[in-house]
């Protein structure tokens, strides 16, 4: 052990003895070690020589309350799962936080789901600092007096014994009695997302449980560890310092005899550190069952890099990391699979693989290393319970209408051990009633035995909540599967009537004007004799009810909009056009890390007659928080928005390593786009977008309408891949051109990209001439991933290069209850992307996989003119 390993345990010791002191009142004498400490002194790492590193791409760090700290961003910073990190009575975290900014919606500092939180309050609660334990629900909290204020540090310090949560920042303690049983789960340990700087996180856990059928630490040795006897056999076995204590190194792989303790079932989970001398020139497994799982590395030709396999009546398909091993470097490694997904977690990145069906067992035994490897800190974890799941929630009609009954089906199946006295439940959300018993008794599931169930549903009111399925059984803890389900109205009257809404304005509240020529920012700005010259002296405000920016028409301003607007029901906010002749132009510098506006959690806001146009973001709307509603966007220009697609994918030497302006946490060139948590009642008509990288952007709206939107010759080399809809509920499209929507990308183009949608119509909508850039796809609409109820219905897909319609299931299901109907298709796939076809249906992997490939739908009442062969 180095001398500065030494230096760090010993300090983390004396740390973790006293911040209990602080908290408990105990004398250091009494504590046990911290099982982990990160003074984030320049790295990631564990101090406690225990391994629980931490990961995050390209980490950051800045001066802390001792040292260096980590630079929180909007990517959390993880520790992956163990068993030193899972709640358990005795557990107390302790940290140091100083915070950039005060988000409305409150900042997470320490996380692990469904386990403990540490966190700050949104504004609506308090703002205070807040701890929670998960025992079957997060509440009650524990909650401290103090509310945090930016620049300032605050040591926090939060536990629960197992009766009573507590709580310490700067001094102020809180207590909450808090009693129940915790649940382990495999998250990791989060630190942020967020805006500010964490300092000396330490972990002291002394009653965590040792999990797991069978433990091999390789200090000197091939003993289980677990008390399960599954030790290892291995001629001439050698041992390495490894990345905690002692390593398995190097020479035939070790043999452990079978059990079924190791055999394949639902929730395996195999943890381990693993060194290589150098890149492996084959196939090198790490550890493998014949017949049943293998985690390995790929051999060159496929990619070197990490996989896990399970055979369910064969291998593939695998799940794997991307990136290629390297010799030199120690790896956090840990495969699971449930019973329905494989996962595979290495050194902070994560793949997650659909991956279901009934296992196969054999006597063979489990072999573990190979030749120019270490093997460090090996845990199988197998709990062999019951693993009864929804396999399926599937509805009657494509789309659901308000006032109509609808049939709800559920395939149930277990997929582990035997299950007793199976239920399952329906919660619907409250616009949504059951029309019979919502639960439903199932009694006996045997391994691999389904089930069949419905549910007859209506609904009162249009609405867009999630129903959940909870599974119960003896043995196993519930399993809850949820749905969204989208019910329009019982017909599209309403959205006719939204569509062409005219926002209320009354007089009466302050107008601020802006003009580019002959305003001057000493000027009241308050009349159109006495603008403003730019927006310094509005940027940062929230308009109110009432209040409008007005621009000048003509203007040119070279300079990003940043407002908020909390406009009212009866009485919007506005930001438009006064005066005559063109409209008002925000126009940058064609820089990447240029945006033209920024307009933050709005409530009831009319946006109109504006230009954006020469930067790397356009026109940005973007929710902090839920509960916002009301958005109009009309008459509304963008152009030459571009650059940001993947990582320095424009080529363009000047924008190397520069992801575009930040605030919104979206790396994409836009001209129009809605962002972060979801909105409701957004509508975009009558607006152009023209030479941009992403046409348009729209993200988790609730009722969104896009209408009358000319989305055209979006022309940019390597960043143009297509329009996007992601997430989108209860939406339309609708009386829409894309005419060369997207032109050139790495990863595809397509008119439009759809992911997720929950119900969403299409409607009088043309896709036409993609061109043939010699990317993927090239046709009309692309149906990315997932989602449920799409109507197409009265389109039109004429020449483009590719298949009108792509429902694609990549690693994540296909789209299901896909209805296309009284549709035109004009010669298109003109390059023969994917044979002949104009609707193309396609699922990854070596072989089908009907996990993902689980399109449903019809085609019908449409016409064809399909190009000669």
């Amino acid at each position: 052990m180095s001398p500065r390993s030494f230096h760090r345990i010993v300090l983390a010791l004396a740390l973790s003895c006293c911040a209990q002191q602080c908290l408990a009142g105990e004398t250091p004498a009494t504590q046990p070690p911290a099982v982990a400490y990160w003074p984030f002194d320049g790295d990631l790492g564990d101090a406690t020589g225990r391994g629980n590193d931490a990961y995050v791409a390209a980490p950051q760090f800045a001066e802390g309350q001792r040292g260096s700290a980590l630079k929180l961003g909007g990517v959390a910073t993880a520790a992956p799962d163990g068993v030193d990190l899972r709640l358990a009575p005795g557990l107390r975290l302790d940290c140091w936080v100083k915070l950039a900014e005060l988000p409305p919606g409150g900042q997470e500092i320490l996380v692990k789901r469904n386990e403990y939180l540490l966190r700050v309050n949104p504004a609506s609660e308090g703002g205070q600092f807040s701890f929670f334990v998960y025992l079957d629900g997060w509440e009650p909290r524990v909650q401290s007096k103090v509310v945090p204020q930016v620049g300032t540090w605050y040591h926090v310090a939060a536990g629960w014994d197992g009766k009573v949560l507590s709580l310490e920042a700067n001094g102020d303690r809180a207590q909450r009695e808090r009693a129940g049983q915790p649940a382990a789960t495999d998250k990791p340990l989060c630190f942020g997302p967020g805006v500010g700087i964490l300092d000396e996180v330490r972990i002291d856990n002394p009653n965590a449980k040792s999990s797991g059928v069978a433990y091999w630490p390789f200090d000197g040795d091939l003993r289980d560890q677990s008390g399960h006897g599954h030790d290892g056999v291995a001629e001439g076995a050698k041992f390495s310092p490894g990345r905690v204590e002692q390593a398995l190194r190097g020479g035939e792989p070790v043999v452990v005899a079978n059990s079924p303790d190791l055999q394949l079932a639902p929730g395996i989970r195999l943890d381990c550190r693993v060194y290589f001398d150098k890149v492996p020139p084959g196939i090198q497994n790490l550890v493998r069952k014949e017949g049943e799982y293998m985690l390995r590395v790929n051999p060159p030709n496929e990619g070197s890099n990490f996989s896990f396999f399970v055979n369910l009546s064969g291998w593939e398909p695998r799940v794997q990391i991307k990136r290629p091993v390297q010799a030199g470097v120690w790896y956090r490694v840990i495969a699971r699979w449930d019973g329905s997904a494989l996962t595979l977690h290495v050194n902070g990145e994560k793949s997650r693989l659909v991956r279901g069906g009934l296992p196969h067992v054999t006597d063979n035994p489990v072999t573990i290393g190979g030749p120019d490897l270490r093997i460090d800190e090996l845990r199988l974890e197998n709990p062999r319970l019951p693993v009864v799941q929804v396999r399926e929630l599937s509805q009657e009609h494509t789309l659901l209408r308000v006032g109509v009954r609808e049939t709800l089906t559920a395939l149930v199946q277990n997929l582990g051990a035997e299950a007793g006295e199976v239920s399952a439940g329906l919660t619907l959300p409250p616009e949504v009633r059951c029309l019979g018993d919502a639960v439903q008794p199932l009694g006996t599931l045997t391994t691999g035995d389904t089930k069949t169930i419905q549910w007859q549903v209506q609904a009162d009111r249009e609405s867009a909540g999630v129903a959940e399925v909870r599974l119960t059984c003896q043995g196993a803890p519930p399993v809850t599967s949820r749905r969204r389900l989208a019910f329009f109205p019982s017909d599209d009257a309403p959205a006719a009537v939204a569509v062409r809404m005219r926002p209320p304005h009354r007089a009466g509240a302050t107008t601020y004007y802006v003009d580019s020529l002959l305003g001057n920012n000493a000027s009241a700005g308050t009349s159109p004799d006495a603008p403003w010259r730019d927006f310094t002296n509005v940027n940062g405000k929230t308009l109110g009810p009432g209040e409008k920016l007005l621009i000048k028409r003509g203007s040119v301003i070279n300079q990003e909009l940043s407002v908020s607007a909390r406009g009212t029901a009866d009485n919007w906010a506005q930001i438009g056009a006064y005066g005559t002749g063109p409209r008002p132009t925000i126009r940058r510098n064609w820089d990447i890390d240029d945006r033209c506006a920024l307009v933050r959690n709005p409530d009831y806001l009319h946006i109109s007659s504006l230009v954006v146009c020469y930067a790397g973001k356009g026109l940005v709307v973007h929710y902090q928080q839920g509960g916002h509603t009301g958005l109009l966007i009309e008459d509304c220009i963008a152009h030459h928005i571009e650059g940001l697609y993947r990582p320095n994918a424009n080529g363009i030497p000047e924008w190397r390593d520069r992801n575009g302006a930040e605030g919104e946490g979206l790396h994409r060139s836009a001209g129009i786009m809605l962002s972060g948590v979801p909105s409701k009642d957004a509508v975009i008509r009558d607006c152009e977008v023209f030479q941009n990288s992403w046409g348009y952007y729209f993200a988790n709206g609730e009722g969104l309408i896009v209408d009358r939107v000319y989305c055209h010759d979006n022309y940019v080399l390597n960043t143009s891949p297509h329009p996007a809809l992601v997430g989108v509920r209860r939406s339309y499209l609708q009386n829409s051109i894309f005419d060369a929507p997207g032109f050139h990308a790495s990863a595809g183009t397509m008119g439009i990209m759809v992911v997720d949608p929950q119900g969403l119509i299409i409607r009088n909508c043309t896709f036409r001439n993609q061109p043939d850039s010699g990317s993927y796809d090239e046709g009309g609409i692309d149906f990315e991933a997932a989602g449920n109820g799409c109507l197409i219905d009265h389109c039109t897909f004429q020449n483009n290069a590719g298949p009108a319609i792509e429902v694609l299931g990549l690693k994540g299901p296909q789209a299901r209850n896909l209805e296309i109907a009284d549709t035109r298709f004009l010669a298109n796939n003109t390059a023969r992307k994917h044979g002949p076809a104009e609707v193309y249906i396609w699922g990854w992997g070596r072989s089908p996989n009907a996990e993902v490939c689980c399109s449903t739908g019809s085609i019908h009442d449409n016409g064809y003119v399909t190009l000669p062969g």
